[in-house]
């Protein structure tokens, strides 16, 4: 599949996930109307409300991890069997639960290694040339460094899910696909996160022109409620897409030898 029917079939999979969208959905606006009253400019830098944001980030987190092993799990059964049963979205959460966090945890590694090593190399050089040219160049080599880790680094979760491979095995195994097909998943990368932006953008001046006359509090409610909508469904469409590319890559797609997905352990 080109990049186009890769995203068109992201879009028109997005209805068989759509009891997972309005799951995505009711946690995002939980999270994001509790966040409002800490976010007001009062509370900046205040040891408490840094606290709690910590405790909520953390409790985000360990609830996204279990959402998305349910997510792509069924992400994974609709393009191999065109559908999705809401029932095995629990179990997949809890199957795939600890390679998906392991897996984050080793990104945010990788990461820092490539911060550190970037972070020293820069300083090195500024040490010796400290002017504009040089911090732009820096800056270029920092972003380029960063996008290719970004586009290597974006399979490997969905081997974990379509392989039932181990952490380990679906980084190599990711990472490799990513080389060898780097230029056309960068392409469909750059699309997606395209289309992203400029639908946040175009609700984002939508709503604004509607809640111009309305009270500051409740224009803050509406469009965190707006943005948990997007920021639900986008990201589903993505995964869906990306669900899709990696298997025809790997030469699984629907109706191949691994068309049938085993039940849950």
């Amino acid at each position: 599949m080109g990049t186009v029917e890769t995203i068109k079939k992201g879009f028109s999979l997005s209805v068989k996930l759509k009891k997972v969208i309005l799951i995505f959905f009711g946690l995002n606006t939980i999270m994001g109307l509790i966040s409002l009253p800490l976010a007001r400019p009062e509370n900046a830098g205040n040891p408490g409300t840094i606290a709690i944001s910590f405790i909520l980030s953390v409790i985000f987190f360990v609830i996204f991890v279990f959402l998305q092993g349910g997510a792509l799990g069924l992400a994974r059964d609709v393009h191999k069997t065109g559908d999705a049963n809401m029932s095995n979205f629990v179990a997949y959460g809890k199957k795939y639960y600890v390679k998906i966090l392991s897996l984050l945890l080793l990104y945010v590694l990788i990461a820092g290694a490539l911060v550190l090593v970037l972070g020293l190399a820069g300083s090195g050089i500024l040490a010796l040339m400290n002017n504009l040219f040089t911090r732009t160049l820096i800056g270029v080599v920092a972003g380029t460094a960063a996008f290719f880790l970004i586009v290597l680094l974006l399979f490997p979760i969905y081997a974990i899910i379509a392989d039932e491979a181990g952490v380990v095995e679906a980084l190599k195994k990711g990472v490799a696909i990513g080389r060898e097909n780097f230029w056309k998943i960068a392409g469909l990368f750059a699309c997606l996160v395209l289309i992203s932006v400029l639908v946040s953008l175009v609700i984002g001046f939508v709503i604004g022109l509607i809640t111009v006359p309305l009270p500051f509090t409740l224009t803050q409610i509406i469009i965190t409620i707006v943005n948990s909508a997007v920021q639900s469904y986008i990201p589903i469409v993505m995964m869906l897409a990306l669900m899709g590319y990696y298997l025809g890559l790997a030469g699984k797609g629907s109706g191949g030898p691994q068309g049938s997905s085993s039940p849950p352990a």
